[in-house]
C-alpha cells in the first residue's frame, strides 16, 4: 500500500495535476504500475495553504517497492506546465508528511 500525506485521502488539485503528469510520463514503460501514483500536497504551515513548486509522487514498481519521481511546476505565459524526473530509486512507498 502506498501512504500519502494529509487527512482522509483526498487528493487537492495539485497533487491531482502533479499524478496525472506522472503517469503520462510513465506509461510507455512497463516497470510501473501507474495506477498505484501517490503525491505530496500543497504546504499547509499554520494553516495557510501555498502553492507548491515541486511536487514528490511515489509510483509503485511492477516487481517490488515505489520509485519516488519530481515533478517541477512550471509556471509558463499564464498556465502551468511539468517536468518530471526520476527522484530516488526504491524510497519506499510512504510519502513524507
Amino acid at each position: 500500500m502506498i501512504a500519502g500525506t494529509g487527512c482522509g485521502g483526498v487528493e487537492d488539485p495539485t497533487q491531482s495535476f502533479a499524478r496525472t503528469a506522472v503517469q503520462s510520463h510513465l506509461a510507455p514503460v512497463d516497470a510501473y504500475d501507474t495506477g498505484e501514483v501517490h503525491c505530496t500536497g500543497n504546504p499547509r504551515p499554520w494553516f495557510v495553504e501555498r502553492q507548491a513548486t515541486v511536487v514528490i509522487c511515489a509510483v509503485r514498481r511492477r516487481r517490488d517497492g515505489c520509485d519516488w519521481f519530481r515533478v517541477d511546476l512550471v509556471q509558463r505565459a499564464g498556465r502551468v506546465t511539468s517536468r518530471v524526473r526520476l527522484d530516488t530509486p526504491n524510497a519506499g512507498c510512504v510519502l513524507p508528511s
